[in-house]
């Protein structure tokens, strides 16, 4: 997954709200980003999301998609807090997405289900490539995410948690007598 740094959305709730506010980050070429993800074996595609992709450099966006399909059959999973209708300016962009999920997050309508974070977003297929399983992602509503600590203590929340899910986590590991603070980078 790439996480974008910067959304000017600010949508209350957004899991991604602390991110954006955030002063560190990695910066990178769009090569140099595309060769990191091609470096990362057993992936079957990537994608892309935190703040907003949309809002980054389109042509550096365009350039790193370019790269990563010239040298992969990797897939591309793009959420935007933007509308497809919208998406005009935009079209050298999802020429390399295979999936669009789009509208911005609206905490009121976070009803669980999987890939999107609410109801009003939307799977938009733009290639073949999933179409086939569009009925059983349109369906699907038990959330996954994956969680990873590395070796300095540093904590990585993949995916979309359930609502409520960071509050049940923070009380749980203050059980165990471990703080955390969602809205700085975390480090345990």
């Amino acid at each position: 997954m790439i996480w974008f740094h910067s959304c000017n959305r600010r949508c209350p709730g957004c899991i991604a709200d602390a991110m954006n506010d955030m002063a560190e980050y990695e910066s990178f070429t769009p090569h140099a980003l595309a060769d990191w993800v091609l470096s990362n074996e057993g992936i079957e595609g990537i994608t892309l999301s935190g703040g907003e992709p949309l809002q980054q450099s389109l042509d550096g966006l365009q350039q790193f998609l370019e790269h990563v399909k010239q040298k992969s059959n990797l897939s591309v999973l793009c959420y935007t807090g933007y509308r497809l209708e919208d998406l005009g300016f935009a079209q050298n962009i999802l020429q390399y997405v295979d999936v669009l999920i789009d509208g911005e997050y609206r905490q009121d309508e976070d009803i669980g289900q999987r890939w999107r974070g609410s109801a009003n977003q939307r799977f938009h297929f733009l290639t073949d490539r999933y179409r086939s399983q569009q009925e059983e992602w349109n369906n699907a509503f038990e959330r996954q995410i994956e969680m990873e600590l590395d070796l300095q203590g540093k904590l990585l929340i993949s995916g979309v948690p359930s609502k409520g899910f960071i509050d049940k986590l923070t009380v749980e590991l203050h059980k165990r007598d471990v703080d955390v603070d969602f809205s700085q980078p975390l480090t345990i």
